[in-house]
């Protein structure tokens, strides 16, 4: 008999075998604590009642404070899913991979997310996959879209590394996001707060971000802040924090840093909602393999909020 249960902090460690059969590469502790560890997200398996009772099935749950139309849910971001190969018949019904999805999605709906609110990026395979078994839905879709280094003119908004990150920095953000929020009010998106900042990028145990701070270039006043994950080929914008009319801005103004670096291009994941706004100033625009889940339990009345309405970009996931 399997047995489904979450582990506790202190077990974590039993998800690495698993993760390193499935992607081919290690994952730490250190990252797995951040993404689990004291309340930050909850680590799901399935284990095997034999070979020591290994584990076969993992999905991972990291809470997200979202606002959803302008209300306040604490939604869980499904991540680390994976199955062990010689596993077969993930697509049946009572499969451990079925199996294990339908107790997550059962114990979603909570006080802080009565809806039972999910969202998440699978491949395509596995988003197939979960249709198939009716344990995903399809929500939205993801667009990759690419600009090229191009300088501005004078008096053009600029943006410049932020090196440190205190209270002045965090306070301009907190505005910054206030503005966003606001005009987001209709859609679905995460609290992008210095907190979340803080937490997202200057705390990940394993890779590094660039902040950038947009000015205006006539009174020299904060437009906007971006975060890049620098790459000497193609960089990743990974965060864009501003009002949504200014958006095209931000934009033009990591274009001009960028030709100050070794990277000559960058691209953006952004869902659909938001991609006709930033295709024209995009050198291309593509769909990608990636469509948004969300589960298939949530209310109609509540999924209205969410359909085609989620602004997520590559830093809402856990893993870029």
């Amino acid at each position: 008999m399997n047995g489904i249960k979450r582990l506790d902090d202190g077990d974590l460690a039993r998800v690495q075998p698993l993760f390193h059969q499935v992607f081919h590469h290690s994952i730490s502790i250190e990252l797995l604590d951040w993404k689990y560890a004291q309340g930050r997200g909850e680590s799901w398996v399935m284990c095997s009642s034999a070979d020591g009772g290994q584990v076969i099935v993992h999905c991972g749950l990291i809470f997200r404070d979202v606002l959803l139309a302008g209300q306040p849910v604490r939604a869980a971001q499904l991540v680390d899913l994976m199955a062990r190969a010689k596993d077969a018949g993930l697509s049946r019904g009572q499969s451990p991979f079925r199996l294990l999805m339908q107790v997550i999605l059962d114990s979603l709906p909570r006080p802080d997310n009565p809806a039972g609110v999910a969202f998440g990026f699978p491949s395509a395979r596995a988003m197939r996959l979960g249709e198939h078994l009716g344990v995903y839905r399809a929500v939205d879709q993801w667009f990759e879209l690419k600009f090229k280094a191009r300088r501005l003119g004078r008096f053009q908004p600029k943006a410049f590394e932020l090196v440190t990150f205190g209270t002045d920095q965090a306070a301009i953000v907190d505005r910054l996001w206030l503005r966003m929020a606001n005009d987001l009010r209709d859609y679905c998106v995460g609290v992008r707060d210095a907190a979340f900042l803080r937490r997202r990028y200057l705390q990940h145990p394993s890779r590094l971000y660039v902040l950038l701070q947009v000015n205006s270039g006539w009174f020299n006043r904060p437009m906007g802040l971006a975060v890049i994950r620098p790459d000497e080929g193609v960089c990743e914008l990974m965060d864009i924090i501003c009002a949504r009319d200014k958006t095209p801005m931000i934009l033009r103004a990591v274009q001009s840093w960028l030709a100050d670096t070794t990277s000559q291009s960058m691209s953006l994941l952004i869902t659909s909602s938001f991609t006709e706004q930033l295709k024209p100033f995009a050198e291309s625009c593509e769909k990608t393999q990636f469509r948004i889940m969300g589960s298939p339990q949530t209310d109609a009345s509540v999924m209205m909020n969410i359909q085609n309405r989620w602004w997520l970009t590559g830093g809402d996931t856990d893993y870029r």
